[in-house]
């Protein structure tokens, strides 16, 4: 079963990881700023609502910045063994991921959108790449835009985004409703004080955010035109996460037999 899921996830990081390869930090743009950058930009470029991907980033990676007196994400994230460390570069997350995976730690959460590398890993050339916000951000609003067309349903699938266990996604959504009704980070991100001579513009969506309805038809709008193409990758995706979740469970399982046997 592992094999297969290992296969599955290699054809998906093919569907998903498009073109290019990852690109330098941002010049001038502080580095609590980073994840919003790109996240802004995927939003536009991939069609997601205004700022849900912002959203998405602040509950997954997000950490108090003093400069803002706000939650902001932070690209040097990584998440493992039930545990978050946020680190001042991306050579000392990358240097702990190594550790982790030198002591047998698989299952671990990286970047602004904590990616997962045991299920996702593949996407990406190297552990460098995957903390890179432009890669780590795009690989993430593909997986959403796809995790969307199998529910036509934004809130939905950026439950699913975390989880299809239903009370976990349920958890889930609920918080990250509370924080994109908040307006994301666009805000906080504005009062920060630039890195060089001027400061960077973001460019988030501008205007009144849409309501939910008004989203949801956009977007189905927008999808209609390519629907082949993307139905069949947005059940790729699909079966590919519920078998990662499946695999995630009989290894759970497998463990609680281990220890029972152990104590016998």
């Amino acid at each position: 079963m592992a094999g297969i899921v290992t296969r599955v996830f290699g054809v998906l990081a093919l569907v998903l990881a498009g073109a290019g390869t990852a690109r330098a930090a941002i010049p001038g743009l502080p580095t609590q700023a980073l994840c919003a950058a790109e996240t802004a930009k995927a939003e536009r470029l991939y069609g997601i609502p205004s700022q849900l991907l912002d959203a998405i980033s602040l509950v997954e990676s997000g950490r108090y910045d003093p400069e803002s007196r706000a939650v902001l994400a932070w690209p040097w994230t990584v998440m493992a063994e039930g545990e978050g460390r946020y680190f001042p570069s991306k050579a000392e997350a990358v240097a702990e991921v190594k550790k982790l995976k030198a002591r047998g730690v698989k299952n671990i959460d990286v970047g602004c959108m904590q990616v997962n590398l045991m299920y996702h890993g593949s996407a990406f050339s190297s552990l460098e790449e995957a903390f890179e916000p432009v890669t780590n951000v795009g690989y993430a609003a593909r997986f959403l835009k796809g995790l969307y067309g199998s529910t036509s349903h934004w809130p939905t699938a950026a439950s699913y985004y975390h989880s299809q266990t239903p009370h976990l996604a349920a958890v889930y959504r609920a918080k990250l409703m509370k924080v994109w009704n908040g307006g994301g980070s666009r805000d906080a991100i504005a009062s920060l004080s630039p890195v060089g001579p001027q400061r960077p513009q973001l460019q988030p969506t501008v205007g009144p955010r849409p309501s939910l309805s008004q989203q949801v038809d956009q977007a189905r709008e927008a999808w209609r035109e390519n629907r082949a193409s993307a139905q069949a990758e947005a059940r790729r995706i699909a079966d590919a996460y519920r078998q990662a979740r499946m695999v995630e469970y009989q290894m759970r399982r497998a463990r609680m037999v281990e220890l029972r046997q152990a104590l016998r």
